[in-house]
């Protein structure tokens, strides 16, 4: 009998521990030892019911074992976990109200951080819908001056040879070209000129039609074009018949042999354009050295990793540094992933600030819900105690509450994910980003990230507070009765913890938003050197054939001028290769004569611009000395410039710049201009600034763009808008198939700028305020909670013959002491974000102390109403009822 008790008890153990499978007849024989054992309590002199009574207590309730090993035959936790999640979701439906609140809280933390996450997975994670697009880079030329330019089309000729056996190179250039078709108006359209490969190596396969070929690349071949399956729906209203139709870029007749695929990531790493034509590049153009704006894009080989491909492209920078130093010397070959370009400029800068910003949001809910967590806990301290002394360990005691946290959080991100769908459609709809649209779509990253915050910060606030609660002493617990416990010393000191950090957290969002606001007010109102409150700013393009000799263009932009002129309410006219709204995109570097030439890649770097006379009284850029460009200026005539003061001073500090020569470096043999004028300095609308601070102005006649700016000056800002229509018909008198695009008075291109940075400052206002409203409910609710608890100590004060000003001053004193420390340190947070913000966003730094101070007493002045409310109930206590109450 022994022997087979110890053989049934050894087949259970095994059970337990999921050693011994379900298959194996356990059931059986544990039935067999059962009505054995039966058998032997009959024969003791018990009844059969008593019988299996007493063995079924002594083998341990069988029929609830085999229910139990049916179950959780390998993980029996199992069991026991499913019992407290059903105990914690009992014990939150018990109490709705914060239980809504908490979710709540955890939906606005976790949603913002997941729209915010999912703008970052949007512009850079999302991974480029291209094959294998880990093989794809941009290949930059990196000078001393600017880490990522674009190379010659002689070089890129040798680049993409030497190359060949570690990549396929493709070279990209922008470009405009006006489309015109019969009995349809003409359009202006931004372009890609590409090397016929260009869509084979980023791997985007025409949804219609085909890709260019090789001999489509040379000058003269070139008359065909791939639309953007975005121009094809608007311009041909997607008309399946578009293969082979024939319209006339710049003039020329082209053939239209393909359409991009509607989603082909395209606009996601290159400028977005409507219109794709193969390269034709000129012979004067893959001669030049000097002038550097073709981008290359290539495609590693398989096989070939980037530190290979690398050390290739070093050996050919080297070798193009000897080969050719008065054009290459100091340059270097930089390839970089193309998957890394997608997030460049203030689009990288701020996506990250956001990201951050909103987890302070978050950590800010979390030290909130952690107050909750810890103030609930402890009206339970009786319960735990009562159940400590039953046995229960400190693990069973913080199990449930971790359960809870779990629970809130689960449910708070499923909450959370509507809340980011809805912020980051409203986000794509508001952020155009200069590569295009981004999808901020709903992915399986986005979803892991918000799982993954959703299990953080349920430790954030959960485990904590759970453990801290399970430090009440049993015998303090035990005399509160039903009125809970204050906590220990170090709660309460744990509790005041939460509450500083929520007020350091909640001032630095609102010292942000501050600097946002003020930064915007700033940069619309700062002074930029020029007048654009009267101006009005349109972009043409006189690329059409007979536009071909630079007469034909000057004699146009004259006439042009004349007619604009003579429209009522028109004071000025002018026409520029850009206007100061935005940095020329021409760079150039410069050498002064009778001066020993600076090593090459060391020389002076200045933005570009060809200008007309008059255009420096159109767009209101005050002269300092000399003359401006004027009519004697022209084609035939001596080079002349006009620079700007920043470049005056640097250049010529000590003698009058005007007469002096300067050249643009790189030319075979120096073309001096003297220098006929300074004028004052302006500043590019833009939050981050170009570190090139000088400026050079050509006479327009002397380097004729065929793609120009025309400026007009009205003689008041009220009767703009009525001069779009004459201004356009002018256009029209002159070229009726001339296209305009952009005409507009400067201010509305200028709030077309803006308009990024004030969706910016409108989710920073709403991080802002939800770090507020969580800060004020934080301290309410635990000055509230204090109140409360310590009722009957007010009533004893109350009366031993205490005033209400005693007791305002005992309660406000403790809360405002808390949120002043809490201030305290935010105002030094706050002074860092000014700090960073003042190197990677300039327009929105430098201000801190002034914005910091006075978020730091906006939120004080909130903590005194949060405090007042409940210490203003604490004054109405009446002590009899406490005392009896006590």
């Amino acid at each position: 009998m022994i022997g087979e008790r110890w053989r049934w008890l050894r087949l259970r153990l095994r059970g337990l521990f999921g050693r011994h499978s379900h298959e194996s007849g356990l059931s059986d024989e544990m039935r067999h030892h059962l009505d054995m054992l039966v058998e032997e309590k009959i024969a003791e002199g018990l009844s059969p019911r008593d019988a299996r009574l007493a063995a079924q207590r002594e083998f341990g309730a069988i029929d609830a074992y085999r229910e139990e090993c049916r179950d959780t035959w390998r993980l029996p936790a199992i069991g026991d976990l499913m019992r407290s999640t059903r105990f914690a979701a009992r014990s939150l439906l018990r109490t709705p109200g914060f239980t809504a609140i908490t979710i709540l809280t955890l939906a606005l933390g976790i949603g913002m951080n997941s729209a915010m996450f999912s703008m970052l997975n949007g512009y850079l994670l999302r991974p480029l819908d291209y094959p294998e697009p880990e093989q794809l880079f941009r290949l930059f030329r990196s000078t001393p001056q600017q880490p990522e330019n674009d190379h010659s089309f002689a070089n890129f000729g040798e680049i993409a040879r030497d190359s060949r056996d570690v990549a396929e190179l493709a070279g990209i250039r922008t470009w405009g070209f006006t489309l015109t078709e019969t009995n349809h108006p003409a359009d202006l359209v931004f372009s890609l000129r590409v090397t016929s490969n260009f869509f084979d190596v980023v791997g985007v396969v025409p949804a219609h039609g085909r890709s260019f070929l090789p001999e489509e690349e040379r000058e003269g071949r070139n008359n065909v074009i791939i639309i953007s399956h975005q121009y094809w729906q608007t311009r041909f209203d997607g008309d399946p018949g578009i293969l082979g139709r024939q319209v006339r870029i710049d003039g020329t007749p082209v053939e239209i042999v393909g359409v991009v695929p509607a989603r082909s990531d395209l606009s996601r790493v290159f400028p977005p354009v409507s219109v794709f034509r193969p390269l034709g590049a000129t012979t004067t153009e893959l001669n030049n050295r000097s002038e550097t704006r073709l981008g290359i894009v290539g495609r590693y080989h398989d096989g070939v990793g980037a530190a290979q491909a690398a050390s290739v492209f070093d050996t050919i920078s080297l070798r193009l540094n000897t080969d050719y130093p008065a054009e290459n010397a100091g340059d270097t070959l930089n390839p970089v992933s193309l998957q890394s370009t997608t997030l460049v400029g203030r689009t990288g800068a701020t996506t990250y600030l956001l990201l951050g910003l909103a987890a302070i949001v978050l950590l800010i809910a979390c030290a909130n819900l952690a107050n909750l967590f810890l103030a609930r806990a402890l009206s339970r301290s009786r319960e735990f105690s009562i159940r400590a002394a039953l046995g229960a360990s400190r693990r069973q005691l913080i199990k449930p509450l971790v359960i809870e946290s779990l629970l809130l959080s689960a449910a708070g991100g499923v909450a959370a994910i509507l809340i980011s769908v809805w912020t980051s459609d409203w986000l794509a709809q508001r952020f155009v980003d200069p590569n295009g649209p981004v999808r901020f779509s709903l992915d399986g990253r986005v979803l892991a990230f918000t799982a993954i915050t959703a299990t953080a910060t349920a430790l954030l606030f959960g485990l904590a507070p759970a453990w801290w609660s399970t430090r009440t002493k049993l015998n303090e617990a035990l005399k509160s009765g039903s009125r809970g416990t204050v906590g220990s010393r170090n709660q309460q000191r744990y509790r005041h913890t939460l509450i500083v950090a929520q007020f350091t957290l909640s001032l630095v969002l609102l010292a942000g938003a501050g600097f946002f606001i003020r930064g915007l007010e700033r940069l619309s109102q700062a002074a930029t050197g020029w007048d654009r409150d009267r101006v009005i700013a349109m972009t043409l393009n006189l690329t059409n054939t007979h536009y071909l000799p630079d007469e034909t263009t000057i004699n146009f932009h004259q006439s042009l001028r004349r007619l604009l002129l003579a429209i009522p309410g028109v004071e000025n006219a002018a026409v520029s290769r850009a206007t100061p709204l935005d940095n020329p995109s021409s760079v150039s570097n410069w050498l002064v004569e009778g001066r020993q030439p600076p090593p090459p890649g060391q020389e002076s770097v200045a933005f570009t611009n060809a200008v007309s006379d008059s255009f420096f009284d159109t767009v209101g850029i005050s002269l300092l000395q000399g003359r401006a460009i004027n009519p004697s200026d022209r084609i035939d005539s001596r080079r002349v410039v006009v620079i700007n003061e920043a470049m005056a001073r640097a250049l010529f500090p000590s003698k009058n710049p005007i007469g002096q020569r300067i050249s643009e470096a790189g030319l075979p043999a120096p073309n001096w201009a003297e220098i006929v004028g300074v004028v004052a300095n302006t500043r590019a609308t833009r939050v981050q600034p170009s570190s090139i601070r000088f400026q050079v102005y050509k006479p327009y006649p002397q380097e004729a763009w065929k793609f120009a700016v025309v400026t007009v000056r009205a003689e008041s800002a009220g009767i703009m808008p009525s001069l779009l229509k004459p201004i356009g018909e002018a256009v029209s008198a002159l070229d009726a198939e001339l296209p305009i695009r952009d005409i507009a008075p400067v201010a509305e291109h200028m709030r077309s700028i803006s308009e990024y940075w004030q969706t910016i400052n409108q989710l920073l206002i709403l991080f802002a305020s939800l770090g507020l409203a969580l800060a004020a409910l934080g301290i309410y609710g635990v000055v509230t909670r204090l109140v409360a608890q310590r009722t009957g100590e007010i009533g004893v004060r109350m009366a031993l013959g205490a005033q209400v000003r005693d007791i305002l001053t005992l309660v406000l004193a403790g809360g405002l002491r808390t949120a002043s420390v809490g201030v305290a340190l935010g105002i030094a947070g706050a002074l860092y974000l000014s700090h960073h913000l003042s190197k990677t966003l300039p327009a929105f730094g430098g201000q801190g102390i002034g914005i910091s101070l006075m978020a730091g007493l906006l939120l004080l002045f909130v903590a005194f109403w949060a405090c007042f409310l409940p210490a203003q109930r604490a004054t109405k206590v009446n002590p009899v009822v406490a005392l009896r109450n006590e």
